[in-house]
């Protein structure tokens, strides 16, 4: 039934190469599908298993590890030991993976394309966070909230929950790793609130790198130096920001209505033109294939 949740018990954990490490093997999990966003909440007792990526499939993984400590590593390296709250992992790495106790595990996996309009660059290796900051921590429990309803959601929900994970993936790569330097230092607090305001109005038509600086009280050359930083520009990013905006209308049946001219109106474009180019340098998509290519 379309957005039901699907349990998935341990039988198939043991067709794709799951190991117990205490007997008999208990595996299980629970899958909600919505777009083109996954959402697992997956535990068992020990096991060993490994993480086979599809180099084909161009897809995020945030990966909240709730309950347990494991051991990782590449093919024939050592052994390494995790305590971490929050890992953000990229496809195309394989992984050897021992869980040596019960553990529980949140998976929400998005298309890496969805969360290039936050963050210059995403990451290509594995990242391992042990704290677990504010926007990790809420993001957290919208995803234990939807999986671990059994109700069936309507197709507004779905979009409603592919959104917002995708906006809370995007938050909580800005906030890890979009800085470009120490959490919480000057320049990086600076540079938070220049993205806020870029967040807020970067749908205004007149909204330029000038009066973003002038908002955060800070100099235009200066701001520049700190974008500069994490290798982007003000402007750079209130372009990225105006792209997200249009690829949301464009996916959004509900603004079918709208024209390519209206929807770069909308979203902080000048012209049609100024949006076919940003949305190809940033999705490598046009307006049409975005609408044609919706849910896929």
């Amino acid at each position: 039934m379309p957005g039901k949740v699907r349990e998935i018990g341990h039988l198939a954990f043991a067709a794709h190469g799951f190991r117990s490490l205490s007997g008999k093997l208990n595996v299980n999990a629970r899958e909600r599908i919505c777009g083109a966003v996954s959402l697992w909440s997956i535990w068992g007792d020990a096991a060993e298993f490994i993480v086979h990526p599809d180099p084909e499939e161009h897809h995020l993984s945030f990966v909240f590890v709730e309950t347990g400590t494991f051991t990782s590593r590449y093919a024939d390296e050592p052994w390494l030991a995790f305590e971490a709250g929050l890992i953000v992992a990229p496809h195309g790495i394989a992984r050897q993976v021992r869980f040596n106790e019960s553990w529980r595990v949140l998976i929400a996996q998005m298309p890496r394309a969805a969360l290039t309009a936050f963050v210059p660059q995403l990451p290509n290796a594995v990242s391992a966070f042990p704290d677990r900051r504010l926007l990790d921590q809420a993001m957290k429990s919208f995803l234990t909230e939807v999986i671990d309803r059994n109700e069936s959601t309507s197709a507004i929900e779905r979009y409603a929950i592919e959104q917002l994970v995708m906006e809370m993936g995007g938050a909580v790569l800005l906030d890890r790793l979009g800085t470009g330097g120490v959490h919480g230092s000057p320049r990086a607090v600076l540079r938070d609130r220049a993205l806020a305001v870029i967040a807020q109005q970067g749908a205004d038509l007149s909204l330029t790198p000038s009066r973003v600086a002038h908002d955060v009280s800070s100099s235009l050359r200066h701001l520049q130096s700190i974008f500069a930083e994490a290798g982007t520009t003000v402007a750079g990013e209130i372009r990225r920001q105006r792209a997200r905006l249009a690829r949301s209308l464009l996916t959004d049946s509900r603004y079918d209505v709208l024209t390519v001219e209206q929807v770069a109106q909308r979203s902080g474009f000048g012209n049609a033109m100024s949006l076919r180019r940003a949305l190809h340098d940033v999705y490598r998509a046009s307006p049409r294939t975005l609408r044609s290519g919706r849910g896929q």
